[in-house]
């Protein structure tokens, strides 16, 4: 009984995982597969310590007999899961709208409308051509 049910849980954790991989595509496709710089950075250091670790493989250990393919998949392994447990948990949608939009206050309603900031000019607020009405009371904002 319990290890049916811990097989069990774990077939329903790795469809959810699937499922939440395959949601969140579209946006990391949206985005031009953007990440922030201390995601690259945790990356380099994860591949880093691969790197490290491969050196102090013994000439013997199984890692050494498969080739150098083997060894870049090995190396490659861990910033792949940086990568993927970042974009997996929402890091990076959050990172993004955190880096590139913030909100102005709608002149109509008072509640926040997201826009996007203009890096040309300081703290100018420009809005997309389609977000020119507020999402809450539907008034045309000025631009």
């Amino acid at each position: 009984m319990g290890e049916t049910l811990r097989n069990g849980l774990s077939i329903l954790a790795g469809v959810l995982l699937i499922f939440t991989a395959i949601r969140s595509l579209p946006f990391w496709v949206r985005t031009r597969f953007w990440f922030p710089k201390y995601v690259h950075l945790m990356a380099s250091i994860g591949a880093a310590v691969m790197l490290w670790c491969l050196t102090g493989t013994p000439d013997d250990a199984p890692i050494s007999k498969d080739g150098p393919l083997a060894k870049l998949l090995f190396v490659s392994s861990l910033p792949a899961i940086i990568y993927f447990i970042f974009l997996l948990y929402g890091g990076q949608r959050a990172a993004y709208q955190r880096h590139f939009e913030t909100s102005v206050s709608c002149p109509h309603c008072k509640l926040p409308v997201p826009g996007r900031h203009n890096t040309d000019s300081a703290p100018d607020l420009k809005l997309p051509e389609i977000e020119r009405h507020c999402p809450h009371c539907d008034q045309s904002l000025p631009s």
